[in-house]
């Protein structure tokens, strides 16, 4: 079956590659046009020096038919057209220059090596007939001119005639091909530039439609959402009443003299009181992870003695036959008492599961900070999950990280400790596992309290109420 991914990498292939065919169509046209015009203008260059060798070799013919007519009239009634001879001399050597220049011009064309002896010979006529009308030879220019220039002029003439129009052809053929090119380009505008509207058209609206389903998804998703927080959070505190009530009666029967004698009647009970202290804890857990998704956990600051906190969290956790040692030098704290013992009971009944022979708590002051360690021998987190521990829901396998909990505890615990400005960390050190706490140092002297709701990883200071844990 196909999936959602493999038809929208399908689309964009498609879309990729007809962009693509159209951007090398019209770089094509572009191409096309730039050389046809090249080759347009370089062609039209060449046939305009062609046309100027024509016009000056035709020019070189009349000035010396002019002089030899000039030069007979004077050889036969006596005139003198010296002035004229002369003139037309000078504009045939002025045109012979202009020969020259044009045949240069023509370059390394198809042909112009055929013009080669052509202007050699229309040369040496044209040099021959003016070299006797200078010399008053014109009896000899007249000879040279009819029997020698017109054949040589003829010649040349013919030579660049067909040069001039093999050009012509071409630049015919340069200019129907850019006529076809830009009626192609005229078609493939006519017809890209309102597809490409379309489809954007209907790639904007496609997107406009999974905007607005993904804007509604998300909306009913946070509907849901807030539904089963209100849930939680509801069900947590209808729990926790009958919770303390079994409590309390477990540690009211446990201190009752004919249970306490009756050794199965004394397990039992220490039973229940052990597991309704954690499914307490659990509870708890849930709540403090509702309200933080709703951004609605409060925090109450004011300064405490951490081995006080600590104190009390393990002494009531040994009444539950659970052994750890204490080892907390004196210190203040800025916190929250009810969070800071959350973090403290979690991280130490994570501890007893995994203690494996003796669980330690220590605590002393460094630099600004209190350092509360909590520290077992246990086996420690699987490598695969280190990066992830704090994250809710850690699994090891098919179970939670954390055994008879719903995976919630060490996640309360890195944003609680957030929340009040602090950090936790693990390590292992020396083949024990360690979690250590960093709280900031409480302030000097007497100050009022600050109550700081956590919401979307931000702390804001508002005066709200004190909150009941």
């Amino acid at each position: 079956m196909r999936s959602a991914v493999d038809d929208t990498l399908e689309r964009v292939t498609s879309v990729t590659v007809v962009a693509g065919l159209a951007m090398l169509a019209v770089f094509g046209m572009v191409f096309a046009i730039a050389r046809a015009t090249e080759g347009i203008t370089s062609d039209a260059a060449t046939l305009h020096s062609a046309d100027e060798v024509l016009r000056s070799a035709t020019v070189v013919r009349a000035q010396l038919t002019i002089g030899v007519h000039a030069g007979t009239v004077d050889a036969e009634f006596g005139t003198d057209s010296t002035e004229v001879i002369s003139l037309a001399v000078a504009e045939t050597e002025q045109a012979m220059a202009d020969v020259s220049a044009g045949l240069s011009e023509l370059g390394a064309i198809d042909g112009v090596e055929t013009l080669v002896p052509l202007v050699r010979d229309f040369t040496e006529a044209v040099n021959d007939a003016a070299n006797a009308l200078s010399a008053g030879d014109y009896s000899a220019a007249q000879t040279f001119n009819e029997d020698n220039l017109e054949s040589a002029h003829a010649a040349l003439v013919g030579g660049l005639v067909g040069i001039r129009d093999r050009l012509r052809e071409s630049v015919d053929r340069s200019d129907q091909l850019l006529g076809l090119v830009g009626t192609i380009a005229g078609f493939l505008v006519a017809v890209l530039i309102p597809s490409a509207v379309i489809l954007v058209y209907r790639a904007l609206m496609r997107r406009q439609a999974r905007q607005t389903f993904l804007e509604s998804r998300l909306e009913a998703e946070q509907h849901l959402s807030r539904a089963r927080e209100e849930f939680v959070a509801n069900a947590s505190h209808e729990l926790r009443t009958p919770l303390t009530s079994i409590t309390g009666l477990a540690l009211l029967l446990e201190e009752d003299r004919a249970i306490a004698s009756n050794e199965i009647l004394s397990e039992l009970v220490g039973l229940i009181a052990d597991e309704s202290t954690d499914l307490s804890r659990m509870v708890e857990d849930m709540l403090t992870t509702a309200r933080l998704d709703v951004g609605a956990l409060s925090f109450q600051f004011e300064d405490v003695s951490a081995e006080s906190i600590v104190g009390d969290v393990v002494e009531s956790m040994r009444a539950s036959s659970v052994e750890v040692m204490v080892d907390c030098r004196p210190g203040t704290v800025r916190c929250d008492p009810a969070r800071l013992r959350q973090i403290v009971r979690n991280l130490v009944s994570n501890a007893c599961k995994y203690g494996d022979g003796g669980v330690w708590v220590w605590g002393a002051v460094e630099s600004r900070t209190y350092v509360l360690e909590v520290v077992d021998r246990g086996p420690g987190v699987p490598a695969e999950i280190e990066d992830r521990l704090f994250q809710r829901f850690v699994h090891r396998g098919c179970e939670t990280a954390t055994s008879s909990s719903v995976g919630l505890g060490l996640s309360i615990v890195r944003s609680l400790a957030d929340g009040m400005g602090g950090t936790v960390t693990y390590h292992r050190r020396d083949g024990e596992t360690c979690f250590s706490v960093r709280l900031p140092l409480g302030r000097s002297g007497p100050s009022a309290q600050d109550v700081v709701v956590s919401g979307d990883a931000r702390a804001s200071r508002l005066p709200l109420p004190e909150v009941v844990a």
